[in-house]
Formats: structure tokens, C-alpha cells, sequence
């Protein structure tokens, strides 16, 4: 309708709009299709931002802030001086704690090397293996870190030094890399390597940590909150960050799945329930339903795994895929 009408000559102005819709359609097929990774190097407005959303995965440098809408223009919205910089809108400390960003780094050297490393994990082409390197470590080997009591998982995965000794971890000595570490802090995502071969990694902070809800420019009676959040218990923001790296990890990467699981349930108090717990709780058994590589249920050492926790890892939800395996 419309066509050749004097109204429509020269276009309606709304073809910058379709070009950005039609864009925004292929970055969210592609991240079904194969590996997708967006770099975050300088201002990235509007579709931009919705770009690097759609396509997930996301490295940001410190000066890169993802925003819709510039900050001058939402003064004017607000009709008077609210926010004087992007960052306030939309750098690290808002997309980082908020899961958008999944690697931080201080410039493009930084940048171009995190690029490289992540891509290290990555198959070749969409449907083949993850790239197997010469291993390391040997697959025999005994893992020389316990997990006891309350431990940083960092260890576990990826060894530590204790008193100038070095105690392995699982993977394969400085293989295992963290992401999204600023966001849901009750859970640890990563890649590594085990043998050489890459795996993704879901993992469980056994500490207390802090939920940081930064005050909001807008609202005058607003104040910075921190929520205690117990180890060993999904939130909800930590069980949406556990079904995102699911799903990351089973498209374009195949990765085999190694899940570390000592959970003591699911936080269901009123706040946590308001805030969506049941829809992310579910989301993860979605993002295994889905799931087209192996995927290992390990409960470690001193492990434990109780209640709805136990519900949405176990390998009745995709039994040709997952297996469960306890250690004492």
C-alpha cells in the first residue's frame, strides 16, 4: 500500500529502522547456528547494543558502554540534569554485574588476546568437535586439590598454590578460564581443558557472597543495596547465569559439559520468588532438554545435591546425553 503515491517518494523514513530489524534478525539466528562473539571496543548505541546482546557472547573493554539511548537525551526526557556520562547507562559496572558482559578488559591489546583465547576453545566449523591440543597434563592423573568445607572453586577447577606447592586442579594446569564472574556470583562458569579437550564448566561458590544493586540517578531517595546471598544455593540470578552458559556452551562451541554440582537447593523466600527464581530454575532444565554433547553430573568430594537441585540436573531429563557420577 502506499506505492507511488507522492507521500512515499525517495522512501518513507523508515528504512535506516527496517535495515537495523533485518540485521537483528540474522544476529539472532546466527547465535543458533554457530559460534557468535561481539567485541565491545568504543560507544555502541541502539541496534548496536541490541546486536551484542543477540548475539550473547560479549567482551567489553573499560571505555566500550552498550546504551539505547544517549544520556543527554534522557535529561531531556526527564526534563532536567540527571546523568552526565554513558557510562552511568550502560559501562562495566552496569553490564558486568548484569550478565551482558562476559569478559572485562582494560584496552584492545587486552581485547584482541581474550578474543583469541576464547576462540581457542571453539571448533572449526559449527558442526565439527571442539580443537583437541596436545594435553598438558595426562588424563590419569589424580587431582590433588579436596574440596572440604567452605573452599574457593577456582581451586578445584583450576589448581592452586599452597605454601609454594603447586595442588592440580581438574583441568588441565592453567587451561581453566572464568566468565561472567561479575554476575550471579553464587555459581562459577569457565572453559578448560581436560586431557586437551575443551570442556564448559558449571561450578558452585561454597562462600557467602554480596548482590550489589546500585542506586539509580532517577530516584533521589534511591541508596546502593547489598543482598547476602548463602553458597551452595541458586538465586536468581545465578540460576539465569547457569542456564545462559548451557546454552552458550551447546551452540557453535559443542562443548562436552562437565556440571560440579553441590547445591543445597533453590532460594524460594518471597523476595527471590518475586524476582523469578521459578523461571530461571526451569530455564536450566530447558537449556539441558536442548543440550547435544555429553554432559557429566559430578558431585565432588564432600558434595551435596538436595531437593529441586538435584530435580533439574538429573539425567532423566536428557538420558541420551547426561550422566551422573558421585566421588567421596
Amino acid at each position: 500500500r502506499g506505492v507511488n503515491l507522492p507521500s512515499t517518494k525517495g522512501g518513507i523514513g523508515v528504512e535506516n529502522l527496517q535495515g537495523s530489524g533485518l540485521i537483528a534478525g540474522e544476529t539472532s539466528r546466527a547465535y543458533d547456528e554457530t559460534f557468535t562473539l561481539s567485541y565491545v571496543t568504543g560507544r555502541s548505541v541502539g541496534i548496536g547494543a541490541y546486536l551484542n546482546r543477540l548475539g550473547q557472547r560479549n567482551i567489553q573493554m573499560v571505555h566500550g558502554p552498550m546504551i539505547l539511548t544517549g544520556f543527554q537525551a534522557l535529561n531531556k526526557l526527564l526534563g532536567q540534569q540527571v546523568y552526565t556520562t554513558q557510562d552511568q547507562l550502560g559501562g562495566p559496572h552496569i553490564m558486568v554485574p548484569n550478565g551482558v558482559t562476559h569478559e572485562l578488559v582494560a584496552n584492545d591489546q587486552d581485547g584482541v588476546e581474550a578474543i583469541l583465547k576464547w576462540l581457542s576453545y571453539v571448533p572449526e566449523t559449527a558442526n565439527s568437535v571442539p580443537p583437541i591440543v596436545a594435553a598438558t597434563d595426562l588424563v590419569t592423573r589424580k587431582v590433588q586439590f579436596m574440596p572440604k568445607g567452605v573452599y574457593d572453586p577456582r581451586h578445584m577447577l583450576g589448581g592452586v598454590h599452597v605454601d609454594g606447592e603447586y595442588q592440580s586442579g581438574f583441568c588441565d594446569e592453567g587451561s581453566f578460564k572464568e566468565y561472567m564472574e561479575g554476575w550471579g556470583k553464587t555459581v562459577v562458569i569457565g572453559r578448560g581443558r581436560v586431557g586437551g579437550l575443551p570442556i564448559g564448566i558449571v561450578a558452585v561458590e561454597t562462600r557467602a557472597v554480596e548482590r550489589h544493586i546500585i542506586a539509580d540517578p532517577a530516584d533521589s531517595t534511591s541508596h546502593d543495596i547489598y543482598e547476602p546471598q548463602a553458597g551452595q544455593v541458586w538465586y536468581p540470578d545465578s540460576a539465569h547465569k547457569t542456564a545462559q552458559a548451557i546454552r552458550d556452551f551447546n551452540r557453535g562451541e559443542n562443548l562436552p559439559l562437565v556440571i560440579f554440582a553441590n547445591w543445597r537447593g533453590f532460594s524460594g523466600g518471597t523476595r527471590d520468588m518475586y524476582a523469578e527464581v521459578l523461571k530461571y530454575g526451569a530455564m536450566i532444565v530447558d537449556a539441558l532438554v536442548e543440550y547435544k554433547h555429553p554432559v557429566t553430573i559430578y558431585l565432588p568430594p564432600n558434595g551435596e545435591l538436595r531437593g529441586g537441585a538435584w530435580v533439574v540436573l538429573d539425567p532423566k531429563i536428557n538420558p541420551e546425553q547426561m550422566e551422573m557420577y558421585a566421588d567421596v
